[in-house]
């Protein structure tokens, strides 16, 4: 893409609110803007694969509106997890249909945590689905992946802005958090449990978000539930302003200093 400015692009884990990280997406597909490399962690790793498969951010809400997407959580009966995810369904191939992360034209990393060790672990190859679903397996709501060796949970848990493995990379760092900081959580569609989760993510975000030359995230995000799947369109709407808003600031800021 000549011209183009080209950036790494961290996503945070937040369920439903991803549909902000797929505006954010295609605001930069139409302003000129390069994704190189891309980080998530579930929800974030989800979108991140299908990023590295070259699937682009307005095919990607489309699926994520669709019913054969909500089809893939199925009720699991209270085994290990309320919820598990149907990893054969043909839709998860729409978002990611390379089937293997070192097959990705771009370099792309999903973080997950090993529930034995404590561990973060970071994956640059393996297979596709199965490692984006381990990264969003939020327990006790989903149960853990066993993977190799490992036994997966949701990588949010010890890095929800995963910015560590493109800081060595010669691009500009990007990331977009879905749980805006410095904001009460009094959005009528606030939990119990989503705050639990806020709290427990919030103190790991903040050294991740001063890592990155351009963190993109916004208060009205607090509006939005993790689990409903109700308002899609008006938080991918909410990113894709918020996103070209940011970028076209920072770029211009960039043009300016290298003016002088």
């Amino acid at each position: 893409m000549a011209g183009a400015l080209k950036i790494s692009l961290a996503l945070s884990g937040g369920a439903a609110r991803g549909a902000f990280h797929l505006g954010v997406i295609a605001a930069f597909e139409r302003n000129n803007v390069e994704i190189a490399a891309v980080s998530g962690t579930s929800i974030g790793a989800v979108i991140a694969a299908g990023v590295g498969s070259g699937v682009s951010a307005f095919d990607m809400i489309r699926i994520f509106q669709s019913k054969a997407f909500r089809k893939v959580f199925q009720f699991n009966y209270f085994r290990k997890g309320l919820l598990r995810i149907n990893e054969k369904a043909a839709i998860l191939k729409e978002i990611a249909p390379i089937p293997r992360l070192e097959q990705m034209p771009i370099p792309t990393f999903v973080t997950c945590v090993d529930l034995p060790s404590g561990e973060i672990v970071r994956f640059s190859d393996g297979e596709t689905i199965k490692l984006a679903i381990a990264s969003a397996a939020l327990i006790p709501i989903f149960r853990p992946i066993v993977y190799e060796s490992y036994t997966l949970i949701d990588g949010g848990f010890m890095d929800n802005l995963p910015v560590e493995p493109l800081l060595k990379l010669p691009y500009t760092v990007v990331s977009v958090n879905l749980f805006p900081v410095h904001v009460k959580s009094k959005g009528k569609n606030f939990s119990s449990i989503e705050r639990a989760i806020y709290l427990s993510i919030l103190a790991s975000s903040k050294r991740q978000i001063e890592q990155s030359d351009l963190c993109i995230s916004d208060p009205a995000l607090n509006d939005f539930g993790l689990f409903t799947f109700g308002q899609l369109q008006a938080c991918f709407e909410l990113g894709y302003a918020k996103g070209s808003e940011s970028i076209l600031t920072f770029m211009a800021q960039q043009s300016i200093i290298k003016s002088f």
